[in-house]
């Protein structure tokens, strides 16, 4: 069956060299071959960053064994974390080489912006050249910045053009400097612990600070299938009714905009239990097919969907169907 992958990633080189120009973290040491992130966490890249940086015919293989029609192409982190100049110099390059990419292989890659966040009227500015100049369909950015987070108010005006322009946000998950995650290497402050607590934490606060009832048409789009949200929904909605705070600003209960504002992929998430409570709670019309590619494997992602019990029509929503949707809002 044919898919459009909403989590797709890359590299433009220039953010790779600029951050083995590094010696505080975010930083790259060619010599070892790690990205440190943060104090005390190292990623090895190993195989990663060739794929990373190769978009051309052997991705374009690997899409048409898998029945990838198209592909929404994002840059990894590191960009938004960066000096505001820098970040800026980067997100130009790094979006330029991406409208190159959607150029060169018209239909099959789509582009999502990535933006020099520490920078408002810059990020402004990028975020409306590449959607009204390069056709971007989304904004990619991440559960943390640093110091800092897209739950802040400071951000707003970022989200609020980014609905105006008829785009959606992926908020991808990012390692966050905290010590509960640090002290047992990468794989537990990055994806088996760290990734998803500080996303939870994030689209929380951004419930709650009342930023979907301020920018009603703002569509976010989360991966793993949620980030284990669905699972906690219920308990959400009433522990916040049963003991309200006067900073709680959302309007409705945060389930409500996950069933009107939030989308979820299945990227990265191969638990058929966990898909079950996703469809459960969402519904599958609020849920996209997303390969992760390379972080995870995208011939494993796409056999887990296609062996999923659905019917023609449930499964023709996942691979297809439901992206479609969002995407024709441009």
């Amino acid at each position: 069956m044919r898919k459009i992958d909403l989590e797709n990633h890359f590299y433009d080189r220039s953010l790779i060299e600029a951050l083995g120009r590094r010696t505080a973290p975010p930083a790259y040491d060619a010599a070892r071959d790690v990205v440190t992130w943060c104090d005390g966490v190292e990623m090895p890249q190993g195989r990663l960053l060739p794929l990373l940086y190769e978009t051309g015919e052997e991705r374009l293989r690997l899409m048409d064994a898998l029945g990838i029609e198209t592909a929404v192409l994002s840059s990894s982190a590191g960009a938004e974390a960066l000096d505001p100049a820098e970040s800026a110099d980067i997100c130009r390059a790094t979006n330029r080489t991406l409208y190159d990419l959607t150029r060169r292989h018209p239909g099959r890659y789509l582009g999502s912006a990535a933006l020099p966040v520490q920078d408002i009227p810059a990020a402004l500015a990028e975020l409306e050249r590449c959607v009204e100049e390069y056709g971007f369909v989304a904004w990619h950015t991440h559960s943390n910045y640093g110091a800092t987070a897209p739950d802040d108010p400071r951000y707003r005006p970022l989200f609020r053009r980014a609905a105006e322009l008829g785009v959606y946000v992926y908020l991808h998950p990012q390692l966050a400097d905290d010590p509960r995650v640090k002290g047992y290497g990468f794989g537990v402050a990055g994806p088996a612990l760290g990734f998803t607590v500080d996303t939870m934490a994030t689209i929380v606060r951004m419930i709650v600070s009342g930023l979907f009832d301020e920018i009603p048409d703002l569509t976010v789009f989360l991966g793993h299938l949620g980030e284990a949200m669905p699972f906690l929904l219920d308990r959400l909605d009433n522990r916040i009714r049963l003991i309200p705070s006067d900073p709680i600003r959302n309007r409705e209960a945060p389930s409500h905009y996950f069933r009107k504002n939030i989308v979820v992929t299945v990227s990265g998430n191969l638990s058929p239990a966990a898909f079950r409570c996703t469809k459960d709670v969402l519904g599958i019309d609020r849920i996209c097919f997303g390969s992760d590619h390379p972080f995870e494997d995208a011939a494993a992602m796409a056999r887990f969907v296609e062996d999923l019990p659905l019917t023609v029509e449930e499964r023709e929503k996942l691979c297809f169907r439901n992206a479609e949707r969002l995407l024709r809002r441009r």
